[in-house]
């Protein structure tokens, strides 16, 4: 059956809502790691904790995606990932991982109109990516201090 206007316009809609879901979850993820500063803990452990947490909300951004390529295929029709023994959650995770970080590796592919769903997520998740490394900067630069005994980290 052919794709009609309503298929393009749903995965329209669909990957719009999605990135504007993962940048809003991005930037709250952001603002309470940058809350969150202990301060009877070292700045090496508030570091740690930072990168941690920063890799936890990553991964529940790629789920968000996940949920989106489930609700295209099994939803509303608009398309389906080829390749997948499995069709359970675990693929769309799985998917959704290695699109978010354009790994990729080739061995499930999107047809019909999911293409636009993940042809644009792995910038999504480039953006996030970088924004969590200027973050993580920004926290390294004012909590890792030079151990003025001996120079180590």
């Amino acid at each position: 059956m052919p794709d009609t206007a309503t298929d393009y316009l749903i995965a329209i809609a669909l990957t719009a809502s999605l990135t504007i879901l993962c940048v809003g979850l991005h930037y709250e993820a952001l603002r309470l790691i940058s809350a969150f500063h202990p301060k009877r803990l070292s700045g090496k452990v508030n570091i740690g904790a930072m990168i941690l947490l920063i890799i936890v909300a990553h991964c529940l951004e790629a789920m968000v995606f996940s949920m989106g390529y489930w609700l295209g295929s099994d939803v509303f029709g608009i398309g389906e990932l080829q390749g997948m023994r499995d069709h359970g959650v675990i693929a769309y995770i799985y998917f959704s991982l290695e699109t978010f970080t354009t790994q990729s590796i080739g061995d499930i592919f999107p047809v019909g109109q999911l293409r636009l769903l993940a042809s644009v997520q792995p910038l999504v998740g480039l953006m996030l990516i970088g924004w969590s490394t200027s973050f993580t900067f920004l926290l390294m630069r004012r909590d890792w201090r030079v151990d003025e005994r001996d120079d180590r980290y």
